[in-house]
């Protein structure tokens, strides 16, 4: 037994030099300097000396820069008929939409598309919804006035009327620091199909300094235009500029619908080709153009006159040949 108990003493007393040996002759390495080392460490065991050289290799691997995407132009905008509405938007790399109503398009806008959406109050009936409206416009901080007011089939607000629902808005948009688009008219000269034309927001702007005794607030003014010529839409553009600076009015104006004229599709003679390179072109270069829109995304339920200014082929789901140029912008 006692011989036993010495062999296993004796066992771990080699097993503890044994530790103790391994231990000392590991190479002692300077890893100070990057890249590629070559040290030497000296070696002791006993009588011999070793020198051992150790190599030690960094690799490095290289991975590509992959840029994002630019952001939009984030003055392009569309008008959106039919739905989806931000399927196309991002199919034509669009910053904004509206769409002539104060809901936005639930089927194809997530959540955080919302700020995209720039509501509408259209009409007298869309007065009820001011309070949603107003809701809605806080995510983008904007909310646009009444469509075509000056037309019969459209917005059908006369001037007088247009003051008094336009102080019920300044005063919503106020307290929630919302912005305010004015009322877009139709193009029409005065008398052409009512009584006021493209006068119908200056007679508007009238009645409401007759009634609370200053001008009402605007942070844009919003004007439609559809023209073959792209010189007619600059001229008529820099007009109601201009009209708007005489009467002590120094904000920019958003464009809330432009095209050529798309009713003529069966002549040939839209203009909308030329419109959409050299106008849109024009309103990017103009500091006073602060947003526009092509009408419109999808004209489905149009004449086939008003489809050829579709920026979606109705057909297909594809860009047109009209959506393939904007997309660019």
């Amino acid at each position: 037994m006692q011989k036993w108990r010495q062999s296993i003493v004796f066992s771990l007393v080699l097993a503890l030099l044994g530790w103790a040996a391994f231990y000392s002759i590991q190479p002692k390495i300077n890893v100070a300097q990057p890249g590629r080392l070559n040290e030497k460490a000296i070696i002791a065991e006993a009588d011999v000396l070793l020198i051992a050289e150790t190599d030690i290799i960094t690799s490095y691997v290289y991975l590509p820069i992959v840029k994002a995407p630019p952001p939009p132009n984030p003055k392009k905008g569309i008008g959106v008929v039919t739905p989806p509405a931000c399927t196309d938007l991002r199919e034509l790399d669009a910053a904004w939409y509206s769409k002539w109503s104060p809901w936005p398009d639930s089927s194809s806008c997530t959540p955080e598309e919302l700020a995209k959406f720039v509501p509408r109050i259209r009409d007298a009936e869309d007065m009820q919804d001011l309070n949603q409206a107003i809701e809605i416009a806080k995510a983008s901080g904007w909310l646009i006035g009444f469509t075509e007011p000056n037309l019969p089939w459209q917005g059908n607000i006369s001037p007088a009327q247009g003051a008094i629902y336009w102080r019920q808005i300044e005063v919503a948009a106020n307290a929630a620091g919302v912005k305010l688009v004015s009322p877009s008219p139709n193009q029409y000269s005065p008398g052409e199909a009512d009584p006021y034309g493209h006068q119908w927001t200056w007679e508007m702007v009238k009645e409401y300094k007759k009634r609370y005794g200053t001008n009402p607030h605007f942070d844009a003014f919003g004007w439609n235009i559809y023209k073959r010529s792209p010189d007619d839409i600059k001229s008529y553009l820099n007009a109601r500029h201009n009209e708007a600076l005489d009467r002590g009015y120094t904000v920019p104006i958003w464009v809330l619908e432009y095209g050529g004229e798309c009713w003529n599709s069966s002549t040939g003679k839209t203009g909308n080709t030329a419109v959409m390179t050299e106008v849109t072109s024009w309103f990017n270069k103009t500091s006073w153009i602060e947003r526009y829109a092509w009408f419109a995304n999808r004209l489905t339920s149009a004449n086939k006159g008003w489809q050829s200014c579709s920026l979606i082929n109705v057909s297909t789901g594809n860009l047109s040949d009209l959506g393939k140029i904007y997309r660019g912008y």
